[in-house]
């Protein structure tokens, strides 16, 4: 458990870094390293759904959605939530993957007293938390730094490094009363 939130920081951290690069044209977040490397290694050490619920920040769509069908596929109950309503996205994981049930709620990581109530909306909804994926990110529009505005700099800080920090606080709190 330790070694999978250690690699979720690992990667918000590599994410955090590479937000003001330029985007090649042939850019894919499909191919990625990164993605695929993170997307990889959670499909070979993800078992069939008995370790607690999954909770994955900023799956509205994206990289987020596609972890939240992944635990469903694997019979993983799953809480989503995103900065802006997810609804549509619930509705289509229901939809697309019917082994596991998918709760969803609004969410803004760079604010503590909103990733509480996520915290306290997970415990209600799933009851055992097994995984708490830190995924929620943003650009800084994908230009040079010096052309980037302070409160962008700012917002991407916020979201990418502190909304991480936030979120493994609560799920190590969260976690830390857990019978496993």
């Amino acid at each position: 458990m330790k070694s999978d939130l250690f690699f979720t920081f690992l990667f918000a951290q590599l994410s955090a870094l590479n937000a003001f690069a330029p985007t090649p044209k042939t850019f894919n977040s499909l191919t990625s390293p990164i993605v695929s490397t993170s997307l990889s290694m959670a499909s070979s050490t993800i078992t069939e759904g008995n370790g607690g619920g999954v909770v994955v920040t900023g799956a509205a769509g994206g990289v987020g959605f596609a972890y939240a069908g992944e635990f469903m596929d694997r019979g993983y109950d799953v809480v989503i939530c995103d900065v802006k309503d997810c609804s549509i996205a619930a509705k289509a994981l229901t939809a697309r993957h019917p082994n596991g049930r998918v709760f969803h709620t609004k969410c803004d990581v760079s604010d503590a007293k909103s990733v509480e109530k996520l915290g306290e909306f997970a415990k209600k909804n799933l009851g055992t938390i097994g995984y708490w994926i830190n995924n929620a990110g943003i650009n800084g529009g994908r230009r040079a730094l010096m052309d980037v505005p302070m409160n962008t700099v700012e917002l991407v800080v916020k979201v990418n490094l502190l909304g991480v920090l936030l979120g493994t606080k609560v799920a190590m709190d969260i976690m830390k009363d857990q019978v496993r």
